[in-house]
This record gives C-alpha cells, structure tokens and sequence, in this order.
C-alpha cells in the first residue's frame, strides 16, 4: 500500500463527536485532540467529502487498492483545511509531521488562527525526527519556547519515558556489574 492513509475529512469529525459525546455520557473530563497526518499522507480512502476535493490528484489515478493519491504539493494546505474543519470538535490540533520545522508550525498555526484565533495546538517533538539535520543546537534549544509562541501548548516526546527508563536500567546494570549490591543501594532511594 505504500504510506499513510486519510480517511474524509467528515468521517474524522464524526469520530471526533462520538469521542466526544462518549466522554460526555460517561461524565469524564476529556480532551479532545484531533490529529492530522495530511503533512506525509499521499493516499485517500474515498473522495466522498468535497473538502478533500483540491488535495486529490485526479491525473494520477487510483491505487490498485482503490485509494486516491493526494497532490505533494499541497500537504500543509491539506493540513491546515482539515485542522479549520476539526477545530469546532476538538480542543487541541496536532499535525504530525514528518520532520522539525518552525516555518511550517508557524504556517500551519497562522492558517488555522485566521478562523480560530483561540485555537491551541499539540506538536509531537519525535524522537525519530533527525534533529540535528534539521536544526543548529541554539535552535533546537528555542524550538519549544517558539513553538509555544505559535499556539503549540501541548508538547510532547512519545518515547521520552521509554528512553528514560532503559538509560536508567542501562547505568544501574553497569553500576551493578563494577560495584555489586552498593550500586543498587546507592540507586534504590
């Protein structure tokens, strides 16, 4: 099948009510995040929402599948129409990404604030973006205080726990095996 796949954009906002609606029976505070992969998605499951209909690429013709390819060209702009059709549903956008880049969070918050001024957003600083290829070292120390600037309140790393923990039982294994059961001691406050 060969990359991401876009559901419509109307199929995603009732996925967004029923999230909704479930949290709201169930008397549970909740937070809403709609997500967008629109950035790396080349591929549509069906052309039934006419909101989808700029960001299909017609000469391209369908995938064996039966899916529609999606224009490169105009990845943000796909992320930014579905980010304004999903910001009435939700309480924070995400757009995920493929790669770290200030220039287009600050398109894609400026976009989406033009209708919803308000609108807060979510960014996945990943652990599998190559950072350093994209950004100098005083960068990467700004780039979440300027993210923050733009809307981007909620930011997170998914694998920072993960990372964490195996560096932590890394250091307590070598500790370990040099100092027996005072290593252990020592880390087990």
């Amino acid at each position: 099948m060969g990359g991401k796949v876009l559901i419509p954009i109307e199929e995603n906002i009732r996925h967004l009510n029923a999230a909704r609606l479930a949290a709201d029976v169930c008397g549970v505070p909740t937070i809403i995040v709609a997500r967008t992969d629109a950035e790396s998605a080349r591929l549509l499951t069906n052309d039934i929402d006419e909101r989808d209909h700029p960001f299909i690429d017609r000469e391209a013709g369908r995938t064996p599948e039966g899916f529609y390819r999606l224009k490169d060209s105009t990845a943000l702009e796909s992320c930014v129409a579905r980010a304004k059709a999903y910001a009435p549903y939700s309480d924070l956008i995400w757009m995920e990404t493929s790669h770290p880049s200030l220039s287009d969070a600050k398109e894609f918050s400026e976009g989406v604030r033009r209708d919803f001024p308000d609108q807060m957003f979510a960014y996945n600083c990943s652990p599998s973006f190559n950072w350093q290829k994209h950004l100098r070292p005083s960068d990467m120390e700004q780039f979440q205080k300027e993210l923050g600037k733009m809307g981007f309140k909620y930011q997170f790393i998914t694998l920072a726990g993960f990372h964490a923990n195996n560096y932590s039982i890394f250091d307590l294994a070598k500790n370990y095996r040099e100092r027996g059961m005072a290593a252990y001691s020592d880390w087990n406050w």
